[in-house]
Order: structure tokens, then C-alpha cells, then sequence
């Protein structure tokens, strides 16, 4: 809208156009007053007068000065709007003003929704207007709705929903990494991923609870020697952001053939970075029973 504005709306076209209404206002009354003098000079009998307004079989009154005073009070009202409306663009252009900033804040949101993350980001760095208008609260909220999950609409984010959008946004990411490593067999990744503490907990698919950061290590170490590599199809991710702790509940799915499972994960953060803490993993109740497929996971 910016765009539109500077182009057709320059100052340097507003200015012609006074100039060129005035100069027709002008031109008209110049006009006026040539043919008036002309009259003064002929005959002013009446019987030619009343010739001459007989010559006139149009049914509009042009020859009358009440009339030539209408056309000019129209030219006039006309250059008055014309000029009333080049002040407001110019004092429009003046105070930063756009039609963005009329808009009702509902309907800005409502548009703003539209757009993805990062198409929101790119809008929040163009001008002061638009990043005022892609840092508010409720736009952010509507695409936390839209791209997570429509549950905590009565939470309050602390710092706001912008702030809990890319919290949530960098655990889902992270709990992603997850399957991931699980692919692609990597212990030294998976290392890496869990927080090396004695508390930490995983709880496999075949019920087995391994307490302790080695023991849990240890455990994935044996399922990656044990399993074929396994692709992961996760579905109905929930993500629950504290300042310094999060958790992940997901449905995943190994195959057709076999149930979804059910799993947990619980996530710390430490040193600017997202640790897990907790993983627990149980196949789904499908028709009242449970798969005898196990996998590790």
C-alpha cells in the first residue's frame, strides 16, 4: 500500500493537479468575461434581445449570468475538494500514515493469519508499521493455534505468544531430531541428546525401565545392535513449554501392520540448549488389544 501511494500520490503530482484545476477555473472565467463584453458592444434593444434568446431552442439556461455564477461556484467546489484531498495526502504522507494502520485490529489479525511462520518473521523486518503489526499477540496466537494444537487457549504465555510460539516451535523441532537419531542407529547422537544425569528415565515399548544416564545409553546402544533400522511416522504431536522444562505426547507408527504406540517425551533446558530427560514409549490399545509386535523405541 506504501507503494501505491508514493507512486500516484507524489507530491510533485499533487501540486500539478492544483495547479492545472485553477488554471481551468481560470480559463472559465476568462471566458465569461470576453463573451459579457462582447454583448455590452452590439445591439441592446429588446426586440433583439428576445431574437437572440429565441434563437436558443435548448431547454438549459447558458445564457443566463445566474447561470455562468453556478458553473463557477461547481469549478470552484470542485477545486475545493480537489485541494482538501491533496492536504490530506500530503499529510498523510507526512505522518507515516497508511490504510494499514485504519484497519480494524481484528481484521489485521484475521489477514495477518494467513501467513506462515516465516513468511511472518520476513513481514516484521520490511518497516516499523509492519513490524508492529507482526508482533502482535493475537496474530501469534492464531498461528500457535493453527500450527501446533488448538488445546491452551486459556494459557497466558509469560512473555507472550510470540515468544511461546519459538519455544514451542524449537521443542517440537528438537523432539524431532529424536526419531532422527533413531533412524539413522547413531549412538554418539543419542548420547548427546540425553542430559547425563541420575535421574533420567526410559521406559522402551517392552516395558523395560532403565533409571540413570548410563543405564539409558546402554539400552539404545542394545536396541540399535538388536533392531533394523525402523522409520518412525509421527502423528497428534502436543507440546506443553515451561521456561526450563517441556513435554512432548505423540501417537507414532512403525507400519501398517502394526498399532500405533503411545509415547512421552520429556525434555530440560540447560545451558541454552534442549536436553531429554524422559522418554516413554507403550503400544496402543487397538480394539481392546494389544499388538504382540514389540519394538524398541
Amino acid at each position: 500500500m506504501e507503494i501505491i501511494t508514493s507512486t500516484f500520490f507524489s507530491s510533485q503530482f499533487v501540486i500539478a493537479a492544483i495547479f492545472t484545476i485553477f488554471s481551468l477555473l481560470l480559463a472559465v472565467r476568462t471566458a465569461r468575461s470576453t463573451k459579457s463584453t462582447k454583448q455590452s458592444d452590439g445591439p441592446t434593444s429588446a426586440t433583439s434581445a428576445t431574437a437572440r434568446k429565441k434563437s436558443c431552442n435548448c431547454t438549459c439556461s447558458c445564457n443566463g449570468p445566474a447561470a455562468a455564477s453556478a458553473a463557477e461556484r461547481e469549478m470552484l467546489e470542485v477545486g475545493r475538494h480537489a485541494a482538501t484531498a491533496a492536504t490530506a495526502v500530503v499529510a498523510e504522507r507526512g505522518s507515516g500514515a497508511s490504510m494499514m494502520e485504519q484497519l480494524v485490529p481484528e481484521i489485521t489479525t484475521h489477514a495477518l493469519s494467513y501467513l506462515d511462520y516465516p513468511s511472518l518473521c520476513r513481514l516484521s523486518m520490511t518497516n516499523s508499521l509492519m513490524r508492529k503489526a507482526a508482533n502482535d499477540d493475537n496474530a501469534w496466537k492464531a498461528l500457535y493455534h493453527k500450527d501446533f494444537t488448538l488445546e491452551q487457549d486459556s494459557v497466558i504465555p509469560v512473555n507472550g505468544w510470540k515468544a511461546y510460539y519459538a519455544a514451542t516451535r524449537a521443542v517440537v523441532n528438537v523432539n524431532a531430531e529424536f526419531f532422527n537419531i533413531i533412524r539413522e542407529r547413531s549412538l554418539p547422537a543419542m548420547s548427546r541428546f540425553w542430559l547425563n544425569a541420575d535421574y533420567v528415565k526410559c521406559i522402551h515399548a517392552s516395558g523395560e525401565l532403565f533409571s540413570g544416564y548410563n543405564s539409558v545409553i546402554q539400552s539404545w546402544q542394545i536396541a540399535f545392535n538388536w533392531e533394523q533400522g525402523v522409520d518412525f511416522q509421527v502423528q497428534d504431536v502436543r507440546a506443553r513449554v515451561l521456561t526450563d522444562i517441556a513435554w512432548v505426547t505423540m501417537k507414532t507408527y512403525i507400519d501398517i501392520d502394526t498399532g500405533p504406540f503411545n509415547m512421552t517425551n520429556v525434555f530440560e533446558f540447560h545451558n541454552g540448549q534442549w536436553y531429554m530427560v524422559h522418554h516413554h514409549s507403550s503400544v496402543m490399545l487397538v480394539d481392546g488389544e494389544v499388538e504382540q509386535q514389540v519394538v524398541h523405541g
